[in-house]
């Protein structure tokens, strides 16, 4: 079964393609890093990326889910929870397709404009009803400017 980006977990009522509510932080080079444990997976080592983030691109939501165009591609949804001081709380979902299984992912990030912590649950979902839930610690830190 193949999971569209897991990274999406994180994890905000809005279609995807239309303007979302979107986190400022720090622009520069960023590392994401995300470790992410499937319930009769066996365990895979964290992952690590390096990105950089530019203008009007310096949103943690970058960071931690498909871009716009992706979610749209996909059919996907983002839903932005409650609005808290230096919290995002967001549920992404994709519908299944005949290559890509659904996955409903949910996030709750601690952040500021150079740093970033949480978690994120996942829930997969292929066409046969075989699910697949999973859970995920997501960090990120500014680096500096970008190379």
């Amino acid at each position: 079964m193949k999971l569209f980006g897991v990274s999406a977990i994180l994890v905000a009522s809005v279609v995807a393609g239309t303007a979302l509510a979107e986190t400022a932080i720090q622009a520069g080079e960023w590392e994401a890093t995300e470790k992410t444990t499937l319930e009769g997976v066996q365990p895979t080592p964290a992952t690590s990326k390096k990105v950089c983030l530019k203008g009007d691109d310096a949103k943690l939501e970058r960071l931690l889910f498909p871009t716009p165009a992706e979610m749209k591609e996909h059919g996907c949804t983002y839903q932005e929870g409650a609005k808290k001081a230096g919290v995002l709380t967001a549920t992404l979902i994709c519908p299944p397709s005949d290559m890509i299984a659904g996955v409903t992912a949910k996030a709750e990030i601690n952040y500021s404009a150079t740093s970033y912590e949480g978690m994120g649950q996942i829930e997969a979902k292929d066409k046969s009803g075989t699910t697949i839930k999973g859970s995920s610690v997501l960090s990120g830190k500014r680096l500096g400017d970008c190379s």
